[in-house]
């Protein structure tokens, strides 16, 4: 029988550790493995993060809402947010075999979350970004 959890807050610095507190929680109380609890709140912290910074465009903090449900040994994330419509996977990955100094600034932190998890999705709908992150347990 799936397991769920919900969270909703703005998307501020207010709220970003008691977030990431709770879904550190909610894994271990499930019992996953120490590895996936740390992969799941570094992905999220910058699937949050990136919302905080280039979400609201200056109108205040956009209305976030995380839904955790694991069946099994999945887990399935569903970040919700009324920011500024952006799907992270149109950005080109980085350049990791450039010099620095040819390198461009940013995209990193989405390319790693596409390294930690299983399989990311993105979808708008209406006034919301929807990033669906997937992730075995085992």
């Amino acid at each position: 029988m799936p397991c769920q959890l919900t969270l909703e807050g703005d998307a501020d610095a207010a709220n970003l550790a008691s977030l990431l507190d709770d879904v550190e929680r909610f894994g271990l109380g499930k019992a996953w493995p120490v590895n996936v609890v740390a992969q799941v709140r570094l992905a999220l912290e910058e699937v949050i993060v990136n919302v905080m910074s280039y979400g609201s465009c200056g109108q205040g903090a956009p209305h976030l809402k995380i839904d955790l449900i694991q069946d099994d040994s999945q887990l399935e994330i569903a970040v919700t947010d009324n920011g500024i419509a952006f799907d992270p996977l149109q950005v080109a990955p980085p350049k990791l075999d450039a010099a620095l100094e040819e390198r461009e600034i940013g995209g990193l932190g989405f390319f790693l979350v596409l390294q930690l998890m299983d399989n990311v999705s993105y979808q708008r709908d209406g006034e919301w970004n929807r990033l669906l992150l997937r992730k075995s347990l085992l």
